[in-house]
């Protein structure tokens, strides 16, 4: 059987979120780093094997699947040692989901932030509305509770991380999720139960970095 092959760059945040999930299962897998992501994901063959033509994309022996919660989902259900990360009991599924179909909405409007800005425009106001009322949810989401969804961490917590900490590294902008006691102690217990997700934010933040010093 082939390996599973990962369609993976760096700074990707939706990327970083499908390289903590494969780690956190244990799942083997090969990892091709992209250089040009709108070149190489419009060859004939990435266009073939995905029309969005978008990373991450996962290839399990020609299951072909997009969409980083969709593919931290399969993993997790066919790859986990246990379903703690993502319940299969239906109610704690449902209030999983509800936090990734949230967070979701949140980072559409971090991409149209993102876009705007290195396209030297200013961000669009509704999207940093939207991510700052994003933060405020969150933040009420956790009060009197260690996560986001349930008793322990799960899939919907790394997600939603992620996001949090994309909102740090779009340049000329004002985000600041350190300023809310919930979210700011929620963090910190992800990173102390989790030493992937330390290695693999480190990966993001530095290609993030690198990236923005680059000359234009």
């Amino acid at each position: 059987m082939a390996p599973i092959i990962l369609y993976d760059y760096d700074n990707s945040p939706p990327c970083t979120l499908v390289r903590i999930v494969a780690r956190l299962v244990g799942v083997e897998h090969k990892k091709i780093k992209l250089k040009s992501i709108t070149k190489e994901m419009a060859s004939p063959e990435m266009t073939q094997k995905n029309p969005q033509r978008t990373i991450p994309t996962l290839d399990d022996n020609d299951l072909v699947i997009t969409e980083s919660r969709a593919i931290a989902m399969y993993l997790i259900s066919k790859y986990g040692k246990d379903d703690s990360l993502y319940p299969r009991e239906p109610q704690k599924r449902a209030l999983v989901d509800q936090r990734l179909f949230f967070d979701f909405d949140i980072y559409g409007a971090v991409e149209n932030i993102w876009v705007s800005v290195m396209s030297g425009k200013p961000p669009g106001q509704r999207h940093v509305d939207k991510i700052n009322d994003g933060l405020e949810t969150w933040n009420k989401m956790l009060d009197g509770k260690q996560w986001l969804a349930g008793e322990n961490v799960t899939l919907a917590d790394y997600s939603a991380a992620m996001v949090v900490i994309t909102t740090q590294v779009i340049p000329k902008t004002e985000f600041n999720p350190y300023k809310y006691k919930n979210i700011v102690e929620w963090l910190s217990r992800i990173e102390s139960c989790n030493q992937t997700y330390v290695e693999e934010v480190k990966v993001f933040r530095e290609a993030m970095k690198a990236f923005l010093e680059k000359p234009k």
